[in-house]
């Protein structure tokens, strides 16, 4: 009998288009087994899997396993066993909880990877018939890390107003359009077309390097030429080596080095313009989302007003300061009469770093490390509320356990984490970037002190002029009051080293040089004695909101604005960043996510937006209890901290 049940399953999926595979199979067929009509319950599982948008042919066990409970609570079907901690589990031993939360958590590890065909213009899914994609891989997977990066980024510059050819145009000196609209554009020229064309001005674009000590290149696909960035003028961002930068100059007939007059990254594009031009492809790997798809999510997202998202960074478990801010923390959400759709903790999970062969006295055993969650199980467990209703989410930091300190960082070993497997059923233990979809909302949250790393690696000063100007004329809106607020952070300034120091002083004395030159803005600083920034408005506009505390911070501006034009987590040199070459593509931003949640302990609390994107640092919960509340029903961000 299941002999021939197994063969008629077969048939149907190679009908459909998919395989099983062997656990994913007996799956199956334990389920139509049990079913009054196998025929019926299978056609229902083909329509539920379809309707998935699977993102790959080959189904597995997990799916399946998805796929028949929602079948069975559609059918009104609960079968409900007791694990030995008396937990509800379903037939597969499983954690039975509520599944449609609409939260899904993706590892950086399971992602799809799709790459740009230039020849056709198309995306398509990379497929590894031979092998599987490994983090032992050959020289050339660094090569097509940098390639498909620029590849990448010159698609979608492509689709740019600015660098856009017009379809028609009608004589060479046109400078308008029917409108009366300027319709100029910038024509992007591959290095090997500067070759005669010296001393004509030449817009290109490249990926900037240091090939020999103290000369700056332009690498693309053609070719290689010097660039001198003596007198460029830069946009706002942070530019480094590896990132990739649109420069307008000419090359100079003397020496053929091309003399950029004006630096800056490849523009941004809109989340829809991305997803429409990908054919709505799931880069994220949580699944593809039709246009109709989002408009129903849309309004779920509406309606759920109460769903939050609490996230901490640097939880040292092995401190008792870290436990006490913890349990306040945990007392105020249980009091809500919602509890938070999800907790987010970011490592590092212990004050020392925890590492192979870290026995010296210095570094932390695992046997000590193991002990701190072993802590946390047990202050979660004083909370059952908390524990049942909450997700839970762990991202490991550069400080926690791991085989190397590359991106991505896979998920902590359970073998280092005590019982708090065993006490928190609800809990997911991620990548480093993770990503999470609420409905119709792309989510990434990592754990990396990335602004201070790059701004040491910055090849040219970052630009004040116009991040400031941009903040005066569209300033965010001041974050509301917290409901839920347990001690209201302090105003503090920039936690820069000692080598920002000249950025520093560049900042006071270009917002000095306003206050004299453009008081019309309403914008005058005051620095006093604590470091405390305040702003005096003289003339402002009153229906625009004066940006608060947490988004003066023109570094983390000039952070977002790179990583959102980027489209990449790290862009940078992979010998200050490593990173797994066939995994690169787990730190791409592309399409660009709604938010981005940055654990950096350079910077406080901290927030920025940038396009579509908005980047936040929740501060470090270690240092004095700071931590980030966001609603995906309005998209707001509200941060507090624990006394």
């Amino acid at each position: 009998m299941a002999f021939s049940l197994s063969s008629a399953v077969n048939e149907e999926f190679k009908m459909m288009g998919l395989s099983l595979k062997g656990d994913a199979m007996e799956a199956v067929v334990s389920f139509l087994e049990r079913a009054e009509d196998a025929n019926a319950s299978l056609s229902l599982m083909l329509d539920a899997l379809d309707a998935r948008s699977l993102t790959s042919s080959i189904v597995d066990k997990q799916v399946v396993d998805e796929t028949v409970r929602a079948l069975d609570r559609a059918a009104g079907v609960v079968s409900v066993e007791l694990d030995e901690r008396g937990a509800p589990t379903s037939a597969h031993g499983r954690s039975m909880h509520d599944l449609d939360d609409g939260i899904t958590i993706v590892d950086a590890f399971e992602m799809p990877k799709f790459k740009y065909d230039a020849q056709r213009r198309v995306f398509h899914e990379a497929t590894n018939d031979d092998r599987a994609l490994t983090i032992d891989a050959d020289a050339e997977s660094k090569i097509e890390l940098y390639r498909e990066r620029f590849l990448l980024l010159q698609q979608r510059i492509g689709r740019h107003r600015m660098f856009l050819k017009p379809s028609f145009q009608c004589g060479r000196d046109s400078k308008t359009d029917a409108d009366g609209q300027s319709a100029s554009y910038c024509e992007l020229t591959p290095l090997t077309g500067l070759l005669g064309a010296a001393g004509e001005t030449r817009y290109v674009m490249g990926c900037l390097s240091q090939l020999e000590d103290d000369r700056f290149f332009l690498e693309d696909l053609t070719g290689t030429i010097q660039i001198d960035l003596t007198n460029a003028a830069t946009s706002s961002g942070l530019f480094t080596e590896n990132c990739i930068v649109v420069a307008e100059g000419e090359t100079r007939v003397s020496d053929g080095v091309f003399a950029a007059r004006a630096l800056g990254f490849p523009p941004a594009e809109s989340r829809e313009d991305s997803a429409v031009a990908a054919a709505h492809r799931d880069f994220f790997g949580a699944g593809r989302l039709t246009p109709s798809d989002t408009q129903r999510l849309l309004q779920q997202e509406a309606a759920s007003t109460s769903d939050m998202f609490v996230v901490m960074s640097d939880v040292f478990l092995d401190r008792a300061a870290t436990m006490r801010r913890l349990r306040a923390v945990f007392e105020g959400f249980d009091s809500l009469e919602t509890a938070p759709a999800m907790f987010v903790l970011m490592g590092d999970f212990c004050s020392e770093p925890c590492h192979l062969g870290g026995f010296d006295g210095k570094n932390t055993t695992f046997k000590s490390y193991a002990r701190g969650f072993d802590r946390l199980a047990a202050l979660i467990e004083e909370f059952p509320r908390l524990r049942e209703e909450s997700r839970w989410v762990f991202v490991p930091g550069p400080g926690d356990p791991g085989a190397a300190a590359a991106l991505p960082r896979p998920a902590l070993r359970r073998a280092t984490l005590g019982r708090l497997p065993a006490a928190l059923p609800r809990a997911t233990f991620a990548s480093n970037p993770a990503r999470v979809r609420y409905k119709s909302q792309d989510l990434v949250f990592m754990r990396e002190d990335l602004q201070g790393r790059m701004r040491r690696a910055c090849v040219l000063p970052p630009t004040l002029a116009e991040l400031t100007r941009g903040a005066e004329e569209k300033g965010p809106a001041t974050p509301p009051e917290s409901e839920i607020s347990l001690q209201k952070p302090r105003a503090s300034g920039f936690d820069e080293s000692a080598s920002d120091a000249a950025f520093d002083d560049a900042r006071d004395a270009l917002s000095g040089e306003r206050d004299d030159m453009e008081t019309d803005t309403g914008a005058r600083r005051d620095v006093n004695d604590s470091n405390e920034r305040s702003f005096d408005s003289t003339e402002s506009d009153a229906s625009e909101p004066e940006p608060s505390e947490w988004e003066r911070r023109p570094l983390f501006k000039h952070l977002a604005a790179t990583l959102v034009q980027q489209a990449h987590l790290a862009p940078l040199p992979i010998q200050q960043t490593p990173v797994y070459w066939e995994h690169d593509h787990a730190l791409r931003l592309y399409p660009a996510p709604h938010c981005v949640v940055l654990g950096d302990r350079t910077e406080q609390q901290a927030r920025a937006k940038f396009e579509d994107t908005e980047l936040v640092n929740p501060g470090s919960f270690a240092d004095d209890g700071s931590f980030a509340v966001y609603r995906p029903a309005t998209r707001e961000t509200e941060f507090s901290a624990a006394p």
